[in-house]
C-alpha cells in the first residue's frame, strides 16, 4: 500500500489545480509622469513582488503539468499491461481512478495554461518595472530617500523599450589576413601516410590544384548508455545524450576558410620546387569550363554529426560520383584527362565543438555522461593526386592523408552555452515509479548546447591544422623521387 500512495499523491495534487485570471499589467500609463518619486519607488517594489509570485506560479503549474503527464502515461501503461492489477483491492482501485486518462489530460492542460499565464505576467511586471526605473531616473529621484523632491520634475520621459525586443546583434568581423595566411599556426605533430609521391613528378613537376574542400560541423548529437551487469544489484540503465548547434557559420565565411587552405597548400608546394596552377590559371580550359558543378555546398550526416562541405567558390564545387569521387569530372577510364600536369584535390575535415560520451558502472550503480567543450579537432586531412597513366601494382589511393585525428588544433573557438536541460522528466518519474514493481529503472538525461563561434579564433584553429598538414605534404613533395 505504501507504493500506491507514492504514485497517487501527485494525481491528487493535480485535481486541486486551478487557474486564476488576473488583470494585465500595463507597461506604460499616461499618468506615469505625474507620479511622485515615492509612488514610483513603491510601485516598483510592488512589481518585484509580482515577479516573485509569477515565478512561484510558473513552478507550481509546471509541476502540475508534469504530474499530469506522468499520471497519463501511467494510466496508459496500467490499461495496456495490467501491471498495477496485481495490487488489487482498494489500492489498485485508487490508482486506476485517480490516474485516469481524462483527469490526467485536464490536469496537464491546466498546468500548461497556468505556466504560460504566469510567464506572461512575469514579463509584463518586468516591463513595467523597467519603465518605472527609467521614469525614476529621469526625474532625478533618490533611491536612498525616495520621499525627497525630484531634481528634474519636468524631465521628458520616453517610452521604455519592451524586454521582448532583442538588441541588434553586433556585427561579426571576418578573420584577419594574418590568421588566414597561417601565421598564427603553432608547430604540432601530424601523423600522415604518403602513397606514390612519384606521381608529383610525372609532368615535369607541374601541378594543378583546381579546388579545395573544407568540411565543418553545423550540429550534432553524442550519446552513451550503460546497463547493470549480471553481478550487479538491481536492474537499471542510464542513458545520456547531448545535442549541439554551431552559430556564426555562413557560406561566405566557410568559403573564405577553403580559399585560405588552398592558398596555403599552393604556397608550400611552390616553396618545395613545384610549378602550381590554380583554378584561375585553368578555368578557361575546356575540361574545367565544361565540368559539371554541384548546386551548392554539400550537406551530409555521419556518426551523429551534420556537416557542410564548401569550396573556395561555387564555380569550384565540382560534381563527384561513387566511381570517381572528387575526380569524376577529370578522369576517363580511371585515367587523368589532363596531359600536362598532376591533378591535386585537398580535403580537410574539422569538428567543433569537441564532443564525446562515456558510461560506467559500479557494484550498485550505473552512469552515463556526455561532454561538449569549445575546442576544435582536425578529424581528417587528405590531398589526393592523379598523375599521368602508368602501369603498376596499386597499394592504396595516391596522395598524403592523416592516419589519425589531430586533437586540439584550437582550444577555444567560440562561446559555448552552459547547456539547457531537456531531460524527459515525465518518463524518468514514471520509470522510477515502475522500478519499485521490479520493472527496472531507466534514467535518461538530455542536454542542449550552442557554440557561437569567434570567427578569428575559429579560423586560427582551422589554419593551425591546415598549415601543419600542408607542411607534411610539402615534405613528401620535396623528397619525391622517380
Amino acid at each position: 500500500m505504501r507504493y500506491v500512495s507514492t504514485l497517487v499523491l501527485p494525481a491528487l495534487f493535480i485535481a486541486t489545480a486551478h487557474a486564476q485570471t488576473l488583470e494585465p499589467i500595463e507597461m506604460v500609463r499616461i499618468t506615469d509622469n505625474d507620479l511622485s518619486c515615492q509612488q514610483i519607488f513603491d510601485e516598483r517594489g510592488g512589481m518585484d513582488k509580482v515577479i516573485a509570485e509569477a515565478k512561484q506560479a510558473q513552478s507550481s503549474s509546471q509541476t502540475t503539468a508534469t504530474a499530469g503527464q506522468a499520471a497519463g502515461v501511467a494510466a496508459e501503461v496500467a490499461s495496456r499491461t495490467g501491471i498495477f492489477g496485481a495490487l488489487g483491492g482498494l489500492g489498485g482501485h485508487l490508482f486506476g481512478t485517480v490516474a485516469s486518462k481524462t483527469a490526467a489530460g485536464v490536469a496537464e492542460q491546466q498546468g500548461q495554461q497556468g505556466a504560460a499565464q504566469a510567464a506572461e505576467r512575469e514579463k509584463q511586471a518586468m516591463g513595467r518595472k523597467e519603465h518605472l526605473t527609467s521614469v525614476f531616473l529621469a526625474k532625478g529621484c533618490s533611491a536612498s530617500d525616495p520621499s525627497a523632491a525630484p531634481k528634474t520634475p519636468n524631465a521628458s520621459i520616453g517610452t521604455t523599450t519592451p524586454l521582448t525586443a532583442a538588441p541588434a546583434p553586433a556585427p561579426v568581423t571576418q578573420a584577419s589576413p594574418e590568421t588566414l595566411a597561417g601565421k598564427r599556426a603553432v608547430p604540432m605533430p601530424v601523423a600522415v601516410e604518403a602513397i606514390n609521391p612519384e606521381d608529383l613528378l610525372s609532368s615535369n613537376k607541374t601541378l594543378i590544384v583546381p579546388t579545395t574542400y573544407v568540411t565543418l560541423v553545423t550540429d550534432g548529437r553524442v550519446s552513451a548508455a550503460k546497463q547493470s551487469g549480471l553481478l550487479q544489484r538491481g536492474n537499471a540503465s542510464a542513458q545520456a545524450a547531448a545535442n549541439f548547434k554551431v552559430k556564426g557559420l555562413d557560406k561566405a565565411y566557410a568559403q573564405l576558410l577553403a580559399k585560405a587552405a588552398q592558398d596555403n597548400l599552393v604556397a608550400q608546394l611552390r616553396a618545395a620546387g613545384y610549378t602550381v596552377l590554380t583554378y584561375a590559371d585553368v578555368m578557361d580550359r575546356d575540361l574545367f569550363r565544361n565540368a559539371a558543378r554541384e548546386s551548392g555546398p554539400i550537406s551530409a550526416s555521419e556518426g551523429g554529426l551534420n556537416t557542410l562541405m564548401v569550396a573556395p567558390t561555387d564555380a569550384q564545387m565540382f560534381k563527384s560520383s561513387l566511381v570517381g569521387g572528387q575526380f569524376s569530372e577529370f578522369i576517363s577510364g580511371g585515367k587523368n584527362r589532363i596531359p600536362d600536369a598532376t591533378l591535386l584535390i585537398p580535403q580537410y575535415v574539422f569538428h567543433a565543438p569537441q564532443s564525446w560520451a562515456e558510461g560506467s558502472r559500479g557494484y550498485s550503480s550505473v552512469s552515463a555522461t556526455t561532454h561538449v567543450v569549445h575546442g576544435m579537432n582536425m578529424a581528417q586531412a587528405r590531398v589526393t593526386w592523379l598523375g599521368q597513366p602508368v602501369s603498376r601494382m596499386m597499394r592504396g589511393i595516391p596522395g598524403v592523408a592523416t592516419t589519425k585525428a589531430v586533437i586540439n588544433v584550437g582550444e577555444k573557438v567560440g562561446e559555448l552555452s552552459a547547456g539547457a536541460d531537456a531531460s524527459p522528466t515525465t518518463a524518468n518519474a514514471l520509470s522510477s515509479a515502475l522500478s519499485v514493481f521490479g520493472g527496472g529503472n531507466i534514467q535518461r538525461s538530455v542536454t542542449n548546447y550552442e557554440l557561437t563561434i569567434n570567427r578569428e579564433e575559429f579560423a586560427a584553429a582551422v589554419m593551425n591544422g591546415v598549415h601543419n598538414f600542408n607542411s607534411e605534404v610539402a615534405k613528401v613533395a620535396a623528397a619525391a623521387k622517380p
